[in-house]
């Protein structure tokens, strides 16, 4: 999973707008009200995310909204929490929809009761008693502009799975070291390409496709293993065998070492096939990520012009079905199991061992 943070101009132009603008009102509210720096932070804040983020009118109307009830109730945490409500609604305008947006009300609200609690420990403490009280409002309410912005990061902040790191963290560590360095390969292929082609670019995920197919073919090829004798105790026996067969006089004796050595000569052939349909899936997936690390060439360049020419995209169309092509593998590699399955060799192994 990855955490990213976009649109650093805008988390910073809206930081800014909410300190100096909680401070600029916390101070100009100060001869009206002993509630001026939290009154000051709620309208600072709401100034600072229409500064960043547009959507002015709404935001200030909200504000005043919450404004309200500290001239016309007194004080109290039930209170302060519907204004911080309030507020979180002001800001949440234009921002995430659905999930993320209820959640970035949740955050908005809490992270402005919060804000509220620090600009009163503020202006209470024994720490700031002999100050001014216009330095004292003035400073909380830029306490609380600042602790206010923690309330536009579910704007700025997007959680992305990647579903490449994930089939990645799955393959077996077992897997063949050239299968392994061919899957890291495509992998830093991904890595290159996800950050320079947006989410929108067709490109970016005919390159994830590209390298998860990849990391697929790799954990079938770990799945194919040679077991039971080597070919080269293979062959001795089967020549013990042979010497075995042309020395009985006994037809019975000669029938089952004749059945013993057929099996043996069976595992042979099947370890044949098991091991070039490996070589098989190995070449195929050499010419995978050839084809990837030519396709990301293509498509970065591609985003680098901003203008894809018909012999462009033509060219990310072929390139794409060979990608594509890598997934015969699988069909060859399921071949090779197949032909290794225990249940096939069973009858002739019975014989032998018979």
């Amino acid at each position: 999973m990855d955490i990213r943070f976009g649109d650093h101009a805008s988390f910073h132009k809206a930081a800014l707008g909410m300190v100096g603008g909680s401070a600029l009102l916390g101070l100009a509210l100060h001869p009206v009200t002993p509630l001026a720096p939290i009154a000051g932070g709620i309208l600072g804040i709401a100034a600072g995310a229409a500064w960043a983020h547009g959507k002015a009118t709404w935001r200030m109307a909200a504000a005043g909204a919450a404004v309200i009830p500290l001239f016309a109730l007194s004080p109290s945490w039930p209170m302060l929490a519907g204004v911080g409500s309030m507020l979180a609604l002001g800001l949440a305008i234009g921002g995430p929809r659905g999930v993320r947006g209820a959640v970035s009300v949740a955050l908005g609200a809490m992270t402005a009761l919060v804000a509220m609690w620090c600009a009163l420990r503020i202006d209470g403490a024994n720490q700031t008693a002999q100050w001014p009280l216009w330095v004292k409002h003035a400073t909380s309410a830029a306490a609380m502009g600042m602790v206010g912005v923690l309330a536009m990061l579910p704007r700025h902040l997007k959680l992305a799975l990647d579903p490449v790191q994930a089939a990645l963290r799955k393959l077996p560590s077992s897997l063949d070291a050239e299968v392994r360095n061919l899957c890291d390969r495509s992998v830093a292929i991904w890595d290159s390409t996800k950050d320079r082609l947006s989410d929108t670019d067709p490109g970016k995920n005919l390159v994830r496709d590209g390298v998860l197919k990849t990391i697929e073919v790799a954990a079938k090829s770990a799945d194919v293993k040679l077991t039971g004798a080597n070919d080269t105790e293979l062959t001795a026996r089967m020549e013990e065998l042979d010497k075995r067969i042309a020395a009985a006089t006994d037809a019975e004796v000669k029938t089952q070492y004749t059945s013993a050595r057929a099996a043996l000569d069976d595992q042979r052939r099947y370890r044949a096939q098991i091991r070039q349909g490996r070589e098989r899936v190995v070449a195929r997936m050499h010419n995978h990520v050839a084809a990837l690390e030519k396709f990301q060439l293509a498509a970065t360049g591609l985003e680098a012009q901003r203008v894809a020419a018909s012999g462009a995209t033509k060219q990310l169309d072929e390139l794409s079905q060979e990608v594509a092509a890598s997934g015969e593998a699988l069909a060859e590699m399921e071949l090779g199991l197949a032909a290794s399955d225990p249940a096939t060799a069973a009858p002739v192994t019975a014989t032998a061992e018979a």
